[in-house]
């Protein structure tokens, strides 16, 4: 696939990807909501924000698709910031292009429309099809509208700042280490680092809370519908949580099928109220895999930071907590 040339712009594009603090940084509900609604409009299996750095695509949000992050040269992405206008690629096949391209075979159809931070380019909102397709004047302002919606997501600081500075403490192509490729949501070093960042900030009046949330009966699930049936109940899970936490929260996948929140800036109240939101997310409506409805519930154990707690400690204590709901009936929550 011939290289797409760079933007005369490129130096300040860049310069804008970097104050934006969104590459190597896990996906988020906010981000979210748009893809997912991006996928129905326009009823295709693929809806995604990619973020174009220098060497990376990163996929902010994505429907439909289990990677985080490709090479930039690869991405139908990098041939749609260079202009503000929708990219449309009808048939990968006979776009000259992208015709050469990996995903050509896969990836038949694209659309993307640029989006903008600090009057840069910085990523793209893009949907994908597996046939040939076209998009009508209406549907090109549907798509752009929905751009418009991840700009004005972009401008609002949602991550807290231990997230933040764990992303950019790392070159592109090694921020995808600090991110669970399967959940995409913060791995078990990345959330422990933030656990203690966030810990070592806190003080007697601004405590934060830790959830160690464990799937019911996981095992069973891998048991009876087989190993990606487990990794589609995983999947579902990490965004459920996404949807039950605030923005400033945090959630990675701890080890298996357990999950850790860390919650900052919290009393033990509202920690209990998101707990509660959580098992409802979870336990509400099955995951749906192949012809199979699989219906999941979880147990949390919680606990909240004193003045004097370590990490160690505090990730103990939820520990114990958890043990507690899962050998008393699981499916609830037990603060310790």
């Amino acid at each position: 696939m011939p290289a797409a040339p760079s933007s005369p712009h490129e130096k300040k594009r860049l310069e804008a990807v970097q104050r934006l603090k969104l590459m190597g940084t896990p996906a988020e509900e906010r981000f979210d909501k748009i893809t997912r609604l991006a996928k129905k409009l326009f009823d295709v299996p693929l809806a995604a924000i990619d973020i174009v750095g220098t060497k990376l695509a990163w996929l902010k949000s994505v429907q439909g698709f289990d990677g985080i992050e490709g090479l930039r040269k690869d991405s139908y992405c990098h041939h749609t910031i260079l202009k503000d206008e929708i990219n449309v690629i009808c048939d990968a096949h006979q776009d000259a292009r992208v015709c050469d391209s990996d995903f050509a075979d896969t990836w038949v159809f694209y659309a993307g429309a640029p989006i903008h931070f600090d009057g840069e380019r910085v990523g793209v909102l893009c949907i994908g099809d597996t046939k040939p397709r076209q998009l009508d004047a209406e549907q090109l302002n549907v798509l752009s509208d929905l751009a418009m919606l991840v700009e004005r997501e972009l401008n609002i600081a949602a991550l807290s700042e231990s997230q933040l500075a764990l992303a950019s403490s790392n070159e592109e192509l090694e921020k995808k280490a600090n991110i669970d490729v399967l959940t995409h949501a913060w791995n078990r070093g990345a959330i422990l680092n933030i656990a203690g960042n966030e810990l070592s900030q806190a003080s007697s009046k601004n405590s934060i809370a830790l959830l160690m949330i464990d799937i019911d009966f996981y095992k069973h699930i891998n048991d009876t519908f087989g190993h990606c049936a487990g990794d589609q109940v995983l999947r579902e899970t990490a965004e459920r949580l996404r949807r039950s936490i605030r923005s400033k929260d945090a959630i990675g996948r701890y080890g298996g099928d357990e999950f850790l929140a860390v919650l900052t800036n919290i009393n033990t109240h509202t920690a209990l109220q998101i707990s509660q939101k959580i098992c409802e997310e979870i336990s509400n409506n099955p995951v749906i895999f192949e012809k199979y409805a699989i219906v999941l519930t979880c147990s949390i154990g919680c606990t909240i930071s004193h003045g004097a707690d370590d990490l160690l400690s505090l990730i103990r204590r939820a520990d114990q907590a958890l043990y507690q709901a899962k050998t008393t009936g699981r499916n609830h929550i037990e603060l310790k």
